[in-house]
């Protein structure tokens, strides 16, 4: 079982698409539009994506616009997290991610033993990041040792 987020869009899937494919050096593996569907849509949504699939690494995203006269709540009960193991590699995506948005919580070393942040972007998706820290102690030389 694999959970994959979808992420609806009230007009400006696309362009978040894009800017996902960039920030996380990702692959568009569909692109279909609401004009292209049996659906019924109006000459405004024709171009709109009625569904997508954007792959980096071992992830998936689905990122779609809402259906006409379906608005999409922006916020809301769900960020998503993600877990990265090279923290250069999150400060980088953190603030390609933050640019247009804001950030709610700055990448800072937390309690647990990682380096956590929190920000919304530009399209109104919450995130979070978490990188573990070696803690002291924690660290394993090997078998027998």
């Amino acid at each position: 079982m694999k959970l994959t987020p979808y992420i609806h869009f009230n007009g400006d899937a696309e362009e978040a698409l894009h800017f996902y494919k960039e920030v996380f050096h990702g692959e568009i593996i569909s692109l279909n539009r609401y004009g292209d569907s049996p659906m019924t849509s109006g000459e405004a949504q024709k171009n709109k994506i009625i569904h997508s699939r954007l792959q980096f690494g071992d992830n998936l995203i689905m990122i779609s616009d809402s259906m006409e006269g379906h608005m999409m709540a922006i916020g809301g009960n769900v960020q998503l997290s993600v877990e990265v193991h090279d923290k250069v590699q999150m400060e980088t995506v953190f603030s390609q991610l933050a640019a247009g948005g804001k950030i709610t919580m700055p990448l800072q070393d937390q309690f647990w033993g990682a380096t956590f942040g929190m920000l919304v972007d530009k399209f109104g998706v919450s995130w979070m990041f978490n990188h573990e820290n070696k803690m002291p102690g924690t660290e394993h030389e090997g078998p027998g040792r």
